[in-house]
C-alpha cells in the first residue's frame, strides 16, 4: 500500500489552489496559514519570503521551490526589505503588467491544510522551511519537468486549465516530501529511517492496512518473517517507539478522521480502529490527543463553519 497516502488521508489532508501571482511593481502579500502545508514555486523573476523564524528572508530565483512543512504566517515580497503596506490575500489587486512589462515576480502557489493538529510521528519530522533550488534539480527530473509544465500552464489559461494546475502542483508537493524523505533516511528512529527497512516496511503496511484488526506482537513477527524478539528490537530501533506504541497511534489518526468526517456512534468509531469498547477507546485516544474523543469531535464541528477552513 500507499504509507505516505495513507497517512497524509489520515490526517485530513486538504488541498486548494492558491493561484498564480504575477508582481508587476514592488509589493509584498501576506499568507496567514497557521493550518497549512503549502509552498510557493517561482516561474519568474526573483522574491523573498519573510518569515518569523528567519532572521533575513528566504531570497528564491526562477525555477526555485519554497515547501512550508508545517504551519506558519508569512509574507512574499519582491524585496528583500518589506515595504510600508502589506496587502492580504483577500483583497489583493496587484498592478497590472504595462504592455510590452516584464514582471518582478511570478509564484504559483499552493497550500495543503491539515486543520486537526495530526499525531502521526512523520509530520514531526518535516522541517518548518524547505527550499530546493533550481540549480540542484536535475535536469529531466520529475520536478524539474513539474515546473517547465506549471510555468507553461499558468501562463497559457486555456481551458481545464485549473485541473491541470491541481495536479501538477499535486505532483510537486509529492516530489519534494519524497526528497524530505529520503534524505532523513540516514537519521535512526525516525519514520523515514523505518521505511528503508524491508521488514519494518511490512509490518507498517499491516498496521496501516487494518489497523482496527487485534494485532499483537506475535503475529506482526510472524507475517513480517522476524522471532518476536528480533522484531520488536529492529522496530524500536528504526522507528524510536514499539511497534503496538506505533499502532495506537495509527489508530488514534484514523479515529480523527473518522470523527470528523463521520456521525458514527462512538462504538462503532472504537470498533472500527481495533478497539473492543468505547472507553478503552477514549483512554487511548486522550493519551495520544491530548482531548476525550467526544470533545474533539464538538470542537471540529464548531471549526467547520470557519470560513478559512477548507472543505
Amino acid at each position: 500500500m500507499d504509507l505516505l497516502a495513507d497517512v497524509l488521508r489520515q490526517a485530513g489532508l486538504q488541498t486548494r489552489i492558491l493561484q498564480q501571482r504575477v508582481f508587476a511593481t514592488p509589493a509584498a502579500l501576506a499568507f496567514p496559514c497557521e493550518k497549512s502545508f503549502g509552498f510557493h514555486v517561482v516561474t519568474q523573476g526573483q522574491g523573498f519570503i519573510h518569515t518569523p523564524e528567519h532572521e533575513v528572508p528566504l531570497a528564491l530565483g526562477s525555477g526555485d521551490v519554497a515547501l512550508m512543512a508545517r504551519g506558519c504566517s508569512h509574507i512574499v515580497s519582491t524585496q528583500e526589505k518589506l515595504p510600508p503596506t502589506i496587502l492580504r490575500m483577500a483583497d489583493a489587486a496587484l498592478p497590472a503588467i504595462p504592455d510590452g512589462g516584464k514582471p518582478l515576480l511570478t509564484i504559483v502557489s499552493g497550500a495543503y491544510q491539515v486543520w486537526n493538529t495530526p499525531v502521526h510521528p512523520f509530520f514531526n519530522e518535516m522541517p518548518r522551511w524547505y527550499v530546493l533550488r533550481a540549480h540542484d534539480i536535475e535536469r529531466f527530473d520529475q520536478v524539474e519537468l513539474a515546473i517547465s509544465m506549471l510555468a507553461a500552464e499558468t501562463a497559457r489559461h486555456e481551458i481545464g486549465s485549473e485541473t491541470v494546475t491541481q495536479a501538477l502542483l499535486d505532483i510537486l508537493f509529492t516530489q519534494i516530501i519524497r526528497k524530505i524523505i529520503a534524505q532523513r533516511n540516514a537519521t535512526p528512529q525516525t519514520w523515514s529511517h523505518a521505511l528503508h527497512n524491508a521488514h519494518i516496511k511490512s509490518a507498517l503496511e499491516l498496521m496501516h492496512g487494518d489497523c482496527g484488526h487485534d494485532w499483537t506482537l506475535d503475529e506482526l513477527a510472524r507475517r513480517v518473517g522476524l522471532s518476536r524478539a528480533g522484531f520488536a528490537q529492529k522496530f524500536k530501533h528504526a522507528l524510536g517507539t514499539p511497534p503496538l506504541q506505533y499502532l495506537t497511534t495509527v489508530r488514534v489518526q484514523k479515529a480523527m478522521e473518522l470523527l470528523s468526517n463521520t456521525s458514527d456512534k462512538m462504538e462503532a468509531v472504537s470498533q472500527a480502529v481495533g478497539y473492543k469498547d468505547a472507553f478503552s477507546f477514549s483512554k487511548a485516544f486522550k493519551k495520544v490527543a491530548g482531548i476525550p474523543p467526544r470533545e474533539f469531535r464538538a470542537r471540529d464541528r464548531e471549526d467547520k463553519a470557519l470560513d478559512w477552513r477548507f472543505s
